[in-house]
């Protein structure tokens, strides 16, 4: 974060912590960033994990009316948010001044209120933002409101709250801090110039709504456009901007409207006549609006971009049996020499030709050419949306490679976390070939699935005609032998079942699973459960109980990024431990019980313990025995204070 002010002594206040003093057992002050009438903005090391963390210092005057209760309440909530766009909110904690601090994730960049500042202060003519630079920056701020408008709102949005990175993203700060400041002190607690950024009902002392963030949008966009404060009156765009029309006029009179009623209805619907507008607006050079290259969003871009070149043409080999259990393409890859292609990694994970097999369906696209295309400029970006559940974030590689395993199908939705975009898998035209190598491979799969049933019905059929001779000759009068027949049968079957569960308790036989990342569950105002709880607890939380606990700064790991554990990572643990729970699912076979899928839902926290557990279906019994080891298994550490996760696998 940029040093608006420097100071000798962070805060210039006796409020504020000095630099090299260490604020909660844990974030050791490394400078000062700049003061306002809320307190101070910090820079702090977390000692714990080495990482950078924002520590908004709040002043003990916003939070003497209610001893800080609305500040942590606040902070609960925007916590739970989660927007490539929204600054993460980490925890509340308080100082010996009577001040309290909010821990918060580090952003490298500028204010908007700075980027104006200068334009304003330069000897140079005023220069206003383009009305295309105005667009791409609002639109990402407006994903990030309509996003966290389901269950809070910002209340305070101006300049000084929006960010841009060194790398070109847009952050939104101070959530929870603002809405909290506005309930405690109402528009007094702010400065007199980003007063003029409330909306009037908030300035009246009404409760912030996101028809109040409208407002707030609304206000940044005319201070781009205008490089005046609202304070300082309405003047049109179209009379100090080059670009701006009559129709700006009106959006933005529309926003900023003293009727909330009279507002665009939501964030997104503001970003959406501000494109129509700007989409006959000319071209902007980003280094002369920002001096950095914003990220774009799908929508911020109303130009339509220019065809992609056609791959080069190949023929491709059909997939055959030996690829049913191909290599990710990740572990291909390490085996690799250092100067194979990335189309001979993807050929040796996805396509295995049968020998001697006809080539039945000729591709005539080089996979190489468009994995390569699809990785350029690699990063975690593609969440996949799937029974419900938001999977990922997977770099392209990750996501090609789930593909091929068949893990991601063509009706999945799929989400570009840098542009917003969303489509089904199947209409991405770089995944279509990779997602008909896929079927091609589930077909020879199946082929060779019926022929090993075929095989197994035969059996079965002999064993059968053999069960009858059997019985035929106790009929006629063996009864003897049927009683030491079916004591050696009864005796062989537990035997089997034995020997069963010893070979799965050395892992000799492994059971695997798949996992996904859940959602905070919804919370009651008032902070109780929803009412729903779910069955096996097995004497600990429910993992409903336990994401109903409060977050709490003790027990957050994360030092300044956004990383939560993976799919892959809940998975690649539970998979490690999968085979302890065969003498639990033994047991529950033995009681005549018919299990098919178990869903196991996990509360764990950032150091990696598993905090509640949920198990589904099967007796109690069952559910308790599975919940009791899952509660010994440990994750590695990551940054978020706790996660939501399910991991499921299935038992014929």
């Amino acid at each position: 974060m940029e040093s608006d002010r420097a100071l000798a002594q962070v805060g210039g206040s006796s409020a504020s912590p000095a630099v090299g003093e260490t604020v909660g057992g844990r974030f050791q002050v490394l400078r000062a960033v700049h003061e306002d009438a809320i307190g101070s903005l910090l820079e702090a090391r977390d000692v714990k994990s080495g990482n950078r963390v924002a520590l908004r210092i709040v002043s003990p005057a916003l939070v003497a009316r209610d001893g800080g209760a609305a500040l942590r309440a606040e902070c609960r909530l925007a916590a739970r948010l989660e927007h490539p766009a929204i600054a993460v909110t980490y925890g509340v904690g308080a100082l010996g001044s009577g001040a309290m601090y909010v821990a918060a994730e580090w952003i490298d960049g500028v204010t908007l209120s700075s980027v104006v500042a200068r334009r304003r202060g330069g000897a140079e003519p005023r220069t206003p933002i383009s009305l295309r630079g105005a667009c791409d920056v609002l639109g990402h701020v407006c994903h990030a409101l309509q996003a966290a408008h389901a269950t809070t709102c910002h209340g305070a949005l101006r300049t000084s709250t929006v960010w841009l990175t060194r790398s070109g993203r847009v952050k939104v700060s101070d959530w929870g801090v603002a809405r909290a400041v506005v309930r405690t002190a109402g528009p007094a607690g702010f400065g007199s110039t980003e007063q003029a950024a409330l909306a009037p009902e908030v300035k009246a002392g009404g409760e912030p709504t996101p028809a109040s963030d409208v407002f707030g949008l609304g206000a940044v966009l005319y201070e781009l456009l205008t490089l005046r404060s609202p304070a300082e009156g309405f003047v049109p765009p179209s009379q100090v901007h080059p670009e701006a029309s009559a129709d700006l006029d009106a959006v933005l009179l529309r926003a900023l409207s003293a009727d909330p009623a009279r507002r665009f209805g939501s964030a997104e619907e503001l970003h959406a006549a501000l494109v129509s507008l700007a989409a006959h607006a000319p071209p902007r050079s980003p280094s002369d609006d920002f001096g950095i290259a914003v990220e774009p969003q799908d929508a911020s871009r109303p130009a339509a971009t220019p065809p992609k070149p056609p791959p080069t043409r190949a023929r491709i080999a059909p997939v055959g049996p030996a690829a049913a259990h191909a290599v990710p393409v990740a572990a291909v890859a390490g085996r690799q020499p250092a100067d194979a292609s990335l189309g001979e990694q993807l050929r040796a994970s996805l396509v295995a030709p049968e020998p001697g097999a006809a080539d039945a369906r000729a591709s005539s696209v080089d996979l190489g050419a468009l994995l390569e295309r699809f990785t350029a400029n690699d990063a975690p970006r593609w969440m996949v949306v799937k029974d419900n559940l938001d999977h990922g974030p997977f770099s392209g590689r990750e996501l090609i490679e789930l593909i091929a395993r068949s893990e991601v199908l063509g009706e999945h939705g799929l989400l570009n976390m840098d542009t917003g975009e969303r489509r089904k898998v199947r209409d991405h035209p770089d995944l279509v070939e990779f997602l008909e190598q896929a079927r091609l491979k589930r077909e020879r799969e199946q082929q060779a699935r019926r022929l090993a049933e075929s095989v197994k019905v035969e059996k079965a059929s002999n064993v059968a005609k053999i069960v009858i001779a059997v019985s035929v000759l106790a009929v006629l009068g063996v009864a003897a032998g049927v009683f030491v027949y079916s004591r050696r049968q009864a005796q062989d079957e537990r035997v089997a079942d034995a020997e069963l569960a010893d070979l799965y308790e050395r892992g000799e036989i492994e059971l695997t699973g798949t996992a996904g990342i859940l959602p905070d569950p919804p919370r009651r105002r008032g902070g109780g459960a929803s009412g729903v709880r779910r069955p096996s607890s097995a004497g600990g939380l429910s993992y409903e109980e336990a994401m109903m606990q409060g977050v709490d700064i003790g027990d957050v790991t994360r030092g300044g990024g956004e990383r939560r554990l993976t799919p892959a990572d809940v998975a690649g643990v539970m998979n490690r431990h999968i085979n302890s729970f065969f003498g639990c699912v033994g047991q529950e076979i033995r009681r005549g019980g018919r299990l098919g899928q178990v869903t196991i839902d996990l509360a764990i926290l950032g150091e990696g313990t598993v905090q509640g557990v949920s198990v589904r279906p099967g007796s109690e019994a069952f559910q308790s025995c599975v919940a009791a080891k899952v509660r010994t298994i440990r994750f590695p550490r990551f940054e978020a204070p706790r996660m939501g996760a399910r991991f499921s696998f299935v038992v014929d």
